[in-house]
């Protein structure tokens, strides 16, 4: 039976480890547990475990003192790293003192125990790999390689990375005398995250190309990095394509329809961030209608479509009224909508989505100030960006649009028993945009000429008047308070036709827009 001691300062956690392990109790023992780095020597100096689970993120002394200190002074003992942080400095010093893994908190339970497993495995066969990886120059090697590929994960995804320096004499004569090519691997069904490297080198491609993991159980993207000789004999595209039909005719063959998105030519690996851009644009350029292509070279695709989508401010304003149920059934409508389009990409729904939340950042800020709206939509642009079919997105989005309808629930923005009230409320709130009282009738539930006279009999003045009312009042502060033309306020404040806005203005105010500004001005 293997000892072992947790280490954490959170109590909690401690007691979380030790349940998610109790399957494994008749192999292992925990002998202790310390809720610091400095208890955390003092027990290992006690009891000598044959393997320790440690918290990072520690008082006294914290996981980047510890890790180094049981890696010289107990270089036998198995270390498993858990953060609640994905600190790229902490899974290098992880690397470096040999832990045999890196865990971000929450942590299933399948994934400690096979920690353990891993660890109860080298122990039984004895071959002490913690010694031979600190002798040997193999072992060495090895652990430089690891490094170099928690490098390059970080380099494709952009991650701040201070020292980008290479360690592998492998990947460094690679970067040297090599051009490269990156492939974006996006896939259906079952996760095969630990299939494609050991398919690459059974098919003869290890020694051109490297497999980077997206490091999550649960991902269903990958890269491949395809090196190329500067004086290559083959071209570059040829070899791509011999790689890619055997690659998909394996993931095919596994029930896994891939979508593979191809950079240009790159000359270091430090290009990384940008072929994985010119991956994800070749991949956004796909056709929701196209479900025979699965490879796309980067070109330079055209800018996203404008589209018009006839129900979105009625959307819009579901959302902002907390109609989650209307909202779902809204998303629905809107995707159905997208695949009638047959000229849509990627791309363009993308765009439109974000112009969407955009809409919806908005109305956030209107009524919830304090909400990090910043941040969250900084979020979702970068989930977003990862996502290459409709159904992700349809998911994403629809769950999306429906929690921020529950976040402007409890603001009551329409909870006024009169029906007038709420319209006066949307129109003082989206006079800018083109409002008819057809559209506010359906919005509202109501036939359009009962709302006429509703409002008239309860304002004492027309719909049409009304909002023209409110929008001259806007005009007539934007001429007091901008310098923008008169052709821009008119359009700022929902008039399409700059004379019907002069002649409403001047009915209004007895003035043009330009001589009431000069009045202002005292011209």
């Amino acid at each position: 039976m293997y000892r072992f001691v947790v280490i954490d300062d959170e109590e909690l956690i401690r007691k979380g480890t030790l349940k998610k392990l109790s399957p494994l109790m008749e192999y292992i023992n925990c002998v202790g547990e310390a809720d610091n780095g400095k208890s955390a020597i003092e027990l290992i100096e006690k009891v000598r475990p044959d393997f320790a689970i440690l918290d990072m993120q520690m008082p006294v002394m914290h996981g980047m003192e510890l890790l180094p200190y049981l890696a010289e002074n107990y270089p036998d003992m198995a270390l498993i790293v858990i953060s609640g942080y994905r600190n790229f400095d902490y899974i290098k010093q992880a690397i470096s003192s040999n832990a045999v893994e890196y865990l971000l908190k929450p942590f299933s339970a399948e994934s400690i125990q096979n920690c353990v497993r891993q660890i109860i495995d080298k122990f039984d066969t004895k071959t002490e790999i913690t010694e031979q990886i600190r002798s040997s120059e193999e072992a060495k090697a090895q652990t430089d390689y690891d490094y170099d590929m928690n490098l390059l994960h970080n380099l494709i995804f952009g991650y701040h990375v201070q020292d980008t320096t290479l360690r592998s004499k492998k990947l460094n004569y690679i970067n040297n005398t090599h051009n490269l090519v990156l492939l974006s691997i996006n896939y259906t069904g079952n996760t095969m995250q630990n299939d494609v490297q050991r398919w690459l080198s059974e098919n003869g491609f290890g020694d051109l190309a490297i497999y980077i993991s997206d490091n999550s159980e649960e991902s269903k993207q990958g890269f491949i990095i395809l090196f190329f000789p500067h004086q290559n004999v083959i071209s570059n595209k040829n070899l791509v394509n011999q790689v890619i039909h055997s690659l998909t005719s394996w993931i095919n063959f596994a029930e896994r329809r891939p979508f593979i998105g191809i950079s240009d030519v790159h000359h270091s690996l430090s290009e990384l961030e940008s072929a994985y851009s010119e991956t994800t644009a070749a991949l956004d350029g796909k056709s929701i209608e196209d479900t025979s292509n699965e490879i796309f070279w980067y070109t330079n695709n055209p800018d996203p479509a404008h589209v018009t989508w006839d129900r979105q401010d009625e959307f819009l304003f579901r959302i902002e009224a907390g109609m989650t149920d209307e909202v779902s059934a809204l998303c629905d409508e809107l995707f159905d909508f997208y695949k009638k389009q047959p000229d849509f990409r990627i791309a363009d729904i993308k765009y439109h989505l974000s112009t969407l939340t955009e809409e919806c950042r908005q109305i956030i800020k209107r009524y919830l100030p304090q909400t990090r709206i910043e941040q969250e939509s900084h979020s979702v642009q970068r989930v977003v960006y990862h996502m290459f079919s409709i159904e992700e997105l349809q998911t994403y989005f629809t769950r999306f649009f429906c929690n921020i309808s529950v976040m402007l629930l409890p603001k009551s923005i329409y909870a006024d028993n009169d029906t007038i009230e709420k319209i006066k409320i949307y129109i003082q709130n989206n006079y800018r945009k083109k409002l008819t009282q057809d559209f506010i009738a359906s919005l509202f539930y109501l036939n359009s000429s009962y709302l006429s006279t509703l409002f008239r009999e309860k304002t004492g003045t027309k719909f049409v008047d009304y909002l023209n009312d409110v929008r001259i009042e806007a005009a007539e502060a934007l001429l007091e308070k901008s310098s923008q033309k008169i052709s821009q306020i008119a359009s700022a404040v929902g008039y399409d036709n700059e004379k019907y806005f002069f002649r409403i203005f001047k009915k209004r105010t007895g003035l043009t827009p330009e001589q009431y500004r000069m009045r202002l001005t005292g011209n």
